[in-house]
């Protein structure tokens, strides 16, 4: 509960209140705990709450491995306010919690241009830190399936598939890993570079620095040969990872600015740069601080 004294300086607005929802990032519940003379009728209450979107997960199942089934690669959302309130997220929460057998409500939104390239000669690089990893799966479970019909069937060509995955450390959070190792020992995977962010004793990696030490791979499978490239994640690691292949084409592709644009651009034109962006972005916090500091700013102005 807010105190009188404290709840008269959030009244007024300005910097008090916005450091208070800053710190607390109060739910509509916590805010009614926080303020019980706040009266509101039930039937007021649901005709301002606003419907609850859908949370959109990238499939990590073949259909062809997995008939009749869809998996998913889910992430369970908790998080401590600077309040010291502990968060969860809402769906991820929820999917956590069901017991086996549970209904489950959802649709399939397609993602028409995001699968394996249809020359399979040509080779793909995937980067997908954390479950940024999730579609990707279902691609190195369908090469497995074309590797075992090539077998049996008219011989097919087929490209490298380069996996580029991140984590923060290789006991704890490197999902997978296993099933890698089975499907690149199976040729499915030519090459799998995982890169940790918190391994003990171990300077901090990104899946972009991966990238930076094998420019040489980058570029030839990009350029010269003519490659697809695969992002999925959150929008502020796509961008790093773009930039960094922009440098790639640069200092080693031999291309100036200009034509980087311009090469990327025609790759996104011929479907060959793909994107899966997650909705939800990791600069939440520095929107936020953007946010407080705009009104600070109109609260100054205003005296």
């Amino acid at each position: 509960m807010v105190k009188g004294k404290h709840w008269s300086c959030l009244q007024r607005g300005g910097n008090e209140y916005e450091d208070w929802k800053y710190d607390h990032v109060p739910t509509l519940p916590e805010v009614l705990d926080s303020f019980p003379s706040i009266k509101l009728s039930p039937s007021f209450l649901l005709s301002q709450l606003p419907l609850l979107k859908p949370r959109y997960y990238s499939i990590s199942s073949s259909p062809q491995m997995y008939q009749g089934e869809i998996h998913v690669t889910v992430a369970v959302v908790q998080y401590q306010t600077q309040g010291r309130k502990l968060h969860n997220g809402v769906c991820s929460s929820w999917l956590n919690q069901i017991k086996s057998g549970c209904l489950l409500p959802c649709f399939v939104k397609p993602a028409p241009s995001f699968h394996l390239p249809s020359d399979s000669a040509v080779p793909s690089i995937l980067v997908g830190p954390g479950s940024g990893i999730a579609p990707f799966r279902s691609f190195w479970q369908q090469r497995s399936i074309d590797l075992k019909h090539a077998l049996t069937n008219e011989p097919t060509k087929f490209g490298d598939i380069t996996l580029v995955f991140g984590c923060r450390q290789s006991q704890i959070d490197n999902i997978y890993k296993e099933e890698l190792q089975k499907y690149q020992n199976q040729g499915a995977l030519a090459n799998v570079m995982v890169a940790f962010s918190r391994e003990p004793g171990k300077p901090k990696q990104y899946v972009q620095d991966i990238l930076k030490d094998h420019q040489q791979e980058v570029c030839q499978a990009i350029v010269d040969k003519r490659g697809h490239f695969y992002v999925c994640g959150d929008v502020s690691m796509a961008t790093g990872v773009c930039n960094v292949l922009k440098s790639i084409l640069q200092t080693t592709g031999g291309l100036n600015a200009l034509e980087v644009d311009k090469y990327i651009n025609k790759m996104k034109d011929e479907n060959r740069y793909h994107e899966d962006i997650f909705g939800v972005t990791l600069r939440t916090a520095e929107v936020t601080r953007e946010r407080r500091q705009l009104e600070r700013k109109r609260t100054l102005d205003k005296r």
